[in-house]
């Protein structure tokens, strides 16, 4: 496991234009992001985190976020990281969709252990000392990341005994062992990005499941393959484009995820039967 980059950012909305603040990006490789005072909102593959002061989100490679600051002051870290897909429990996204789950608030009777709070805070300090300008200094920090993962895992795993122990029908028990939180995690990420470049390896990626099983699991929640899915997301938001506006057909092309205008207008006819053009007169 590595350091790829890092940052303590203090926020200061004396010093914007706008009330609130939104930052975010992505990335291809995975994101510790630790939100230490504020309020802020966090949007990540189609979902939507409340998320308070001390909460600590794992971000997957390749997977765009939003984080909107809605406080006048927030202090919050981040740290990328590459090998954490060595780490198979915290590489498997059902995992990371129950940690971020945990940390807005599903379960009001999850807290962060003290001692993985004592490190979120020892992380805090060392990047506020520069740590890139100290003897061993990133060495020193990612000790420190490594020993966040295992106590992050942990603490899952805990959950995890806790909830079959008390055999609760929360919704959260079921979707902590069951691939089906992942499907529509992925039919959500498509949905919003849909005008992007997805591949099938992409979805590979970011679920951690054989591209066999995916599609298998992916087309019994859906009744699509996944790049069917995508295909008919992108067709169904053309047909929207050529009924309720007036763009032009290379922009719809674009709009929608295709590569060209002959791409998009041979897809269109194998669908339908009409060219773009033909298609919109009739509507």
């Amino acid at each position: 496991m590595k350091l790829r980059n890092y940052c303590n950012v203090y926020h200061d909305s004396t010093v914007s234009v706008t009330p609130e603040y939104k930052t975010g990006g992505i990335h291809p490789t995975y994101e510790l992001l630790f939100l230490a005072s504020g309020s802020f909102q966090l949007h990540w593959l189609g979902e939507q985190y409340e998320a308070s002061p001390s909460s600590l989100f794992i971000l997957t490679p390749n997977t765009p976020h939003d984080l909107i600051i809605h406080s006048k002051n927030a202090i919050f870290w981040y740290i990328e990281l590459t090998g954490v897909e060595e780490e198979p429990y915290l590489s498997k996204l059902q995992n990371i969709l129950l940690w971020n789950r945990l940390q807005a608030g599903t379960d009001p009777l999850f807290t962060l252990p003290p001692l993985l709070q004592l490190c979120l805070n020892e992380v805090s300090q060392m990047l506020d000392m520069k740590i890139q300008d100290q003897p061993y200094g990133e060495q020193l920090l990612l000790l420190n990341v490594q020993k966040i993962l295992l106590l992050v895992r942990g603490s899952l795993e805990l959950y995890g005994k806790d909830m079959k122990l008390s055999k609760s029908n929360n919704a959260l028990s079921s979707g902590y062992s069951l691939s089906n939180d992942v499907i529509k995690t992925l039919a959500r990420y498509m949905e919003s990005t849909y005008k992007n470049k997805i591949t099938l390896n992409d979805l590979t990626h970011i679920s951690n499941f054989q591209a066999t099983y995916l599609i298998k699991r992916f087309k019994e929640e859906t009744g699509f393959t996944p790049i069917d899915y995508l295909l008919e997301l992108r067709m169904e938001a053309a047909k929207t484009y050529l009924s309720t506006t007036e763009m032009p057909i290379q922009k719809v092309a674009e709009e929608t995820g295709y590569p060209n205008i002959h791409h998009f207008s041979g897809e269109f006819k194998r669908k339908t039967g009409m060219s773009p053009t033909n298609w919109r007169k009739l509507k």
